[in-house]
C-alpha cells in the first residue's frame, strides 16, 4: 500500500518536506533546552556520549571515596581527642611527683602523704589506659598499638609466691623478656639507728639503751620501736614502748627510785617482744627530770635494723642486682612490709613479702646474738660455739641460752663488791651445765649446744651477781669480818650473836660507834645506806646488845652483840664494822640467741612474650579509586605499660627519693613517647586531609569535563528556536500559498 495516497504537488510536497524538517529540529533544539544537554544519548553521539559517562563514572567514585576518607580523619581526630586527655593526665602525675618531692622527710606524716600520693598516681595511670581504650572510632582504635603484651609466666609467678612469706609476685612496665633471680638472705639480726639511740637518750633522759635480738621466724616485724614517756618532774615515771601492734608499759614509782638510788644502782626497763626484739635501757630519775624545757616528757621513735634483703637479679642486665634491706635506712632502699618493687630497664617486678615468715626462705650462717638482760654485763663480747649449729630449712633450730650463777656469802669480797667465785649454770638445747669460775675470762660449757657441742663464754663476775643466788650472811659469816677502828671497844670482847632482815642483792657494812660516859654507854649502828639504830648500855663486862634498824633500806632488819672480857673505859669513844649480805635473788637476766644456719628458698621469675602483635587497629585509607594509592596510618600503643608509653605503677609507696626519681624518669620519657605518637598521628592527618581536599578538587575537574562533552550552549540553543519557529511559521504560510492555487480551481466550480 502507498505511503501517501493522496497525490501532492511538487511544492506542497517541497514546503511540507521543509516543514517536518523543521519540526525535527525544533524538538531537538526544545529536548536540549530542557535537559542542558546537547548529548542525551548514544544516538546523539556515540564518542562524547560515553566519554561522558566514564568520567562522571570516576566523579560518583571519588565522590564516594571521599566519604570514606572523611570517616577515616575522624578516625584520627578521635585518636588525637584520646592524646590530649591522655597528656592532661600526665600533666596531673606530674603534681604529684612535685608534691611527693616537696615531702621528703622521714616523719610518718610524711611517709604517710608520699604513700597516699602514690596511690594516687596509680589510679592516674589507670584513668590513661582507660582513656586509650575508650578513643576507638567505628571499630578502630588508633591509641592501643599491635596489641603485643609481654609478662610474667604463670609457672614462674607460682614458683615464686611458693617461697616462705612472698606472695603477689608479678611484674609490671616489661619492655623485653627477662629473668629475675628472687632471694632472700639475712640472718634476721636487730639492731638499731645509732642517731635515733642518742635521740631518744638525750631527748628522754634515759641512759644505755640497747636494741637487739633475731627476728622471729613466725612472727617477725619491721616496725620502728617508739618510747613513751609521761610523768613529771619529781613525779613516777611511767615507759611506754611501742613495736607494731604490741604496746608493754612499766611504771617507777619515786619509792624505788629512792631504794635503787640509796644503794647505787639505777632502774631498768627490759623486754623482749614476741618479734624476737629486746629492748634495754636504764631509768635514773635525777638525769630525766634534769632533761632541759622538756623534762624529758613526750615520745622518741627508734628506728629499727634488721638484717634480711630481699633481692633481684636479672640475666639481661648480665647480673644486675636490685636488694630491698632491712639494714638501710629510712628512704634509702629499706625492705618494707608489703610490696616491694625493684626497677630493671627490662622491667619491674614487685613481690609482697610478710614480714613475720620471710625469714624462713632466707639464706643465712649459723649466728650468735650478744648478751641481752639487765645483767648482760656478765658475758663479755659475744659466744662462741665450736662448730657451726646444724643447718635447717624453714623454721631453722634457734635456741635462747640462759645464764644463771650460785654463791656463797663467806666467798663476797667487800672491796670489789661481788662473789671471789661462782657456780655458773649455762641452760642450752642439750640440758644445763655448771662450771665453777674464781677468775674473769673465757669459760667452756661443755656439750651443752645443739649436736652436744661446746659453749665458750667470756664471763666477767662483777656482771654474774645480777644473776646469782646466794643465801645472806649468817652471824658466824658476819664475826669474821668485824673489825675495830679503835677506841673503847677492841674486836676481841665483841661477838655476833643474830643478823636478820638486811635487805636482797645488797652488801652492807655495819659501823657500830660507841661513847662511854661515867657510868654508861651508848651504841649507835648505822647501815651505810641511811638506816640507824641507837641501844643504851653500861661500862659492864657483860651485856647483850641488839638492834633495830629504822630507815633506808634495811629498816626492821635485826643485829645482835655480846660483849664481853673487859668492862668499857669511861668517857671513851671507839667503833666496829662489820659486813653482811643480804639474800641474793638473781634479779636480773643475762640471756643470748643463737639462730641456726638456714638453706634459704630461691625462685626465677621469667618473663616473655604472651600476646601476639596485629595490625587490626592499624588504619588504611584509600586515596584513589582503583586503590592503587593508599596511605596506613598505624596504631601508637599510648598505654602505660611496657610497649607504650612505660610508665610504671609508683614503686615502694615512694618510701625513697629513688622511688620518687624512677617515677619522674618513666614520666619524662613518657611524654616524649606521646610527642612522638601525636606527631606521627598529626603528620597522616595532614596528609589525609590534603588528600581530601584534592580529591574534593578532582571531582570537580571531572565534572566539569564531563559536562564540556554534553551539555547545550543555551544561548546557541535558545538562538536556533527562534530560527526553528521563524521557519516553521514560513513553511506553514509557504503551504497555505501552496494550496491557494487548488482553493482557485475549486471556486470555478
Amino acid at each position: 500500500m502507498a505511503t501517501n495516497d493522496i497525490q501532492l504537488t511538487a511544492g506542497i510536497r517541497s514546503n511540507l518536506l521543509l516543514l517536518q524538517q523543521t519540526t525535527t529540529k525544533l524538538d531537538r533544539t526544545q529536548q536540549r533546552l530542557a535537559t542542558g544537554n546537547k548529548i542525551n544519548s548514544a544516538l546523539d553521539g556515540a564518542v562524547a556520549y560515553f566519554a561522558s559517562k566514564g568520567l562522571n563514572r570516576r566523579a560518583d567514585d571519588l565522590s564516594t571515596l571521599k566519604d570514606s576518607i572523611g570517616q577515616s580523619i575522624s578516625t584520627i581526630k578521635a585518636a588525637d581527642t584520646g592524646v590530649s586527655a591522655i597528656e592532661s593526665f600526665i600533666d596531673r602525675a606530674q603534681g604529684f611527683i612535685t608534691t611527693a618531692y616537696s615531702n621528703l622527710n622521714d616523719d610518718q606524716a610524711s611517709i604517710d602523704l608520699r604513700a597516699s600520693l602514690a596511690e594516687q598516681f596509680n589510679s592516674l595511670l589507670r584513668q590513661i589506659d582507660k582513656a586509650a581504650q575508650d578513643s576507638a572510632y567505628q571499630g578502630k582504635n588508633l591509641l592501643l598499638g599491635s596489641g603485643l603484651r609481654l609478662d610474667a609466666t604463670s609457672s614462674s609467678k607460682t614458683a615464686t609466691n611458693a617461697l616462705t612469706g612472698v606472695s603477689n609476685t608479678r611484674v609490671t612496665n616489661v619492655k623485653s623478656a627477662d629473668d629475675y633471680v628472687i632471694s632472700i638472705e639475712g640472718d634476721g639480726a636487730i639492731s638499731a639507728n645509732a642517731s635515733d639511740v642518742a635521740n631518744a637518750e638525750r631527748d628522754r633522759g634515759i641512759q644505755n639503751l640497747q636494741i637487739g635480738g633475731f627476728q622471729s621466724l613466725t612472727n617477725g616485724n619491721l616496725d620502728p620501736l617508739s618510747i613513751r614517756y609521761t610523768g613529771g618532774k619529781g613525779k613516777a615515771k611511767t615507759f611506754t614502748v611501742t613495736e607494731g601492734g604490741v604496746t608493754v608499759t612499766k611504771t617507777y614509782t619515786l619509792d624505788q627510785w629512792a631504794v635503787a638510788k640509796s644503794t647505787g644502782k639505777m632502774l631498768a626497763f627490759d623486754h623482749k617482744f614476741a618479734s624476737g626484739t629486746n629492748i634495754h635501757f636504764d631509768i635514773d630519775f635525777d638525769e630525766i627530770d634534769n632533761v632541759p624545757d622538756t623534762y624529758g616528757l613526750g615520745t622518741s621513735v627508734v628506728e629499727k635494723l634488721t638484717n634480711v634483703a630481699v633481692a633481684a637479679t636479672n640475666f639481661n642486665g648480665v647480673g644486675q642486682e636490685i636488694s630491698r634491706d632491712g639494714m638501710n635506712l629510712d628512704g634509702q632502699q629499706k625492705l618494707a612490709n608489703g610490696e616491694n618493687s625493684f626497677g630493671f630497664d627490662s622491667g619491674t617486678p614487685r613481690v609482697t613479702i610478710d614480714e613475720r615468715t620471710i625469714l624462713q626462705a632466707s639464706k643465712y650462717s649459723a649466728a650468735v646474738g650478744l648478751s641481752y638482760g639487765n645483767a648482760s654485763g656478765a658475758i663479755s663480747g659475744a659466744p662462741s660455739i665450736a662448730t657451726t649449729p646444724a643447718v635447717s630449712t624453714g623454721i631453722a633450730n634457734d635456741f635462747t641460752y640462759t645464764l644463771q650463777a650460785s654463791a656463797s656469802a663467806a666467798n663476797f669480797d667487800f672491796v670489789t663488791g661481788r662473789f671471789t667465785g661462782y657456780d655458773v649454770t649455762l641452760n642450752g638445747p642439750a640440758g644445763l651445765v655448771t662450771v665453777s669460775i674464781t677468775a674473769d675470762g673465757a669459760t667452756t660449757f661443755p656439750a651443752v649446744a645443739d649436736n652436744n657441742q661446746d659453749v665458750t663464754l667470756d664471763l666477767r663476775r662483777v656482771g654474774l651477781i645480777g644473776v646469782a643466788t646466794a643465801v645472806a650472811s649468817s652471824a658466824g659469816d658476819v664475826e669474821a669480818t668485824k673489825r675495830s677502828l679503835g677506841g673503847a671497844l677492841p674486836a676481841s670482847n665483841v661477838s655476833v650473836t643474830a643478823i636478820s632482815g638486811f635487805a636482797d642483792n645488797l652488801a652492807h657494812t655495819l659501823t657500830v660507834n660507841v661513847k662511854t660516859g661515867v657510868s654508861d654507854s651508848t651504841f649507835v649502828l648505822s647501815d651505810g645506806f641511811g638506816g640507824t639504830a641507837t641501844v643504851t648500855g653500861t661500862l659492864d663486862s657483860a651485856q647483850a646488845l641488839s638492834f633495830t634498824i629504822v630507815g633506808g633500806v634495811n629498816s626492821g632488819a635485826t643485829f645482835s652483840l655480846n660483849i664481853g672480857g673487859t668492862p668499857l673505859t669511861p668517857e671513851s669513844e671507839g667503833a666496829l664494822t662489820f659486813n653482811a649480805i643480804g639474800n641474793f635473788t638473781a634479779p636480773d637476766q643475762c640471756l643470748f640467741d643463737v639462730r641456726a644456719a638456714n638453706v634459704g628458698e630461691s625462685a626465677t621469675l621469667k618473663t616473655e612474650q604472651v600476646t601476639d602483635g596485629t595490625d587490626q587497629n592499624n588504619l588504611t585509607v584509600q586515596l584513589n579509586e582503583t586503590n592503587t594509592t593508599q596511605i596506613t596510618v598505624v596504631s601508637q600503643n599510648v598505654q602505660t605499660d611496657g610497649q607504650g608509653l612505660a610508665i610504671d605503677f609508683a614503686q615502694n609507696g615512694w618510701r625513697d627519693r629513688a622511688d620518687i626519681d624512677f617515677a619522674a624518669k618513666t614520666l619524662a620519657e613518657a611524654k616524649l613517647r606521646l610527642q612522638s605518637a601525636a606527631s606521627s598521628l598529626n603528620s597522616n592527618l595532614d596528609i589525609i586531609t590534603v588528600r581530601q581536599n584534592y580529591t574534593v578538587e578532582f571531582i570537580n575537574v571531572l565534572a566539569e569535563g564531563s559536562n564540556q562533552l554534553v551539555q547545550a550552549d543555551q544561548n546557541e540553543e535558545g538562538a536556533n528556536m527562534l530560527q526553528l519557529q521563524t521557519r516553521q511559521q514560513l513553511g506553514t504560510i509557504s503551504l497555505s500559498l501552496a494550496n491557494q492555487a487548488q482553493q482557485a480551481i475549486l471556486r470555478l466550480f
